[in-house]
């Protein structure tokens, strides 16, 4: 089988795959462990949606873990959260947009295996350059000329752009490829048992990613009536004719955000960039205890709200409704926790 890294710029290989899905209104709900093992094979590429921890697909990248898939290829657009797995043998390399938390810090398990050498970067893409690439293969061109990573060190670390003279204008162009990744995975607000999805808020590459990838699996906060999603047709980003399965997970972004729905855990996402993830010990006793010590997202949470000795899901459910109340008073953004005051003390002292 040929390796992630040539599937994944073969155009013609890519459209032949598409042409041979079907269009048919098929019923394509099954449970998400069954997903996982159908469509997300080992040696995979697989690329994160949403942004990052902004509506990314937490349960099934967990479930992904729980099967412990091996020798993944990560497309980070931005994200990098897949690359927890490395250590375990889930990810072998990474296409790099960004990899990161922001504010809570570098996701430590893929920084250590860039420093060894054994997580191999086999490009690096500025974001601009990874938007045209998913872009050029959802319009079905061969590639894209731009300016984006002119003047960097980037693409000296990306064999797979080109850059060339404009024919027009003399000036230097970069030529950005199409791209196919293997496997998306998106999670949705709600979807209808065919697979079209309705998303709230950004989508940021999304409508692209959907059409450019192979395998599309959707999770969702809710399956509803076809009916309901054609009642506003415009909030729909991934159509059915991508989509190889619909699952609903609930909650299926926690920790992460679910725009109008609830916010970041953000006290557990801190301890665990910061202190969970700090060494390669401390990560495979994460995973043993959260990922491989848990049947489930939802065994997962309840996990989370024993350690917390809390309700996580009414915790974020109110941050989001807190976010989104002060928006509408003119006293911050929406779902962004608005004007709360973030402190962490106890996370600062246990990550010493």
């Amino acid at each position: 089988m040929a390796h992630a890294n040539d599937r994944i710029f073969d155009h013609k290989a890519a459209r032949e795959w598409k042409l041979g899905k079907t269009r048919s209104l098929v019923d394509k709900r099954m449970d998400l462990k069954d997903a996982v093992a159908r469509y997300v094979e080992d040696g995979d590429c697989i690329i994160e949606t949403g942004f990052a921890y902004a509506r990314g697909p937490m349960a099934a990248f967990w479930e992904i873990g729980r099967q412990k898939k091996k020798n993944l290829v990560g497309m980070h657009t931005p994200g990098g959260l897949t690359a927890i797995f490395h250590e375990e043998g889930g990810m072998e390399g990474s296409h790099v947009g960004y990899v990161g938390v922001e504010m809570r810090g570098l996701i430590a398990p893929f920084r250590r295996g860039v420093e060894a050498g054994t997580l191999k970067v086999y490009a690096e893409w500025s974001h601009g350059a990874l938007a045209w690439a998913l872009s050029a293969a959802e319009q079905g061109l061969n590639y894209v000329a731009c300016k984006s990573m002119l003047g960097s060190d980037m693409i000296e670390n990306n064999p797979y752009v080109k850059v060339e003279k404009d024919p027009w204008t003399g000036e230097p162009v970069c030529l950005i490829p199409a791209i196919y990744p293997d496997i998306a995975i998106f999670h949705v607000h709600h979807a209808d048992k065919f697979g079209n999805s309705r998303i709230w808020g950004l989508s940021v590459n999304d409508k692209a990613i959907a059409a450019a990838a192979r395998k599309v699996i959707v999770t969702c906060e809710r399956i509803v009536d076809t009916n309901d999603i054609r009642s506003n047709a415009a909030q729909v980003i991934v159509p059915w004719y991508c989509v190889d399965a619909v699952c609903e997970v609930p909650y299926g972004a926690w920790p992460g955000d679910m725009p109008g729905m609830y916010y970041f855990d953000r006290r557990l996402q801190e301890r665990v960039v910061r202190v969970e993830w700090k060494t390669a010990e401390a990560t495979k006793n994460w995973v043993e205890q959260y990922i491989y010590g848990t049947k489930d997202h939802f065994e997962m949470i309840e996990l989370a709200a024993k350690e917390e000795g809390m309700n996580v899901l009414d915790y974020v459910k109110q941050l989001e409704q807190f976010g989104t109340s002060a928006a509408y008073y003119g006293i911050g953004t929406w779902g962004t926790g608005a004007e709360r005051d973030w402190k962490y003390e106890e996370v600062a002292k246990r990550a010493l």
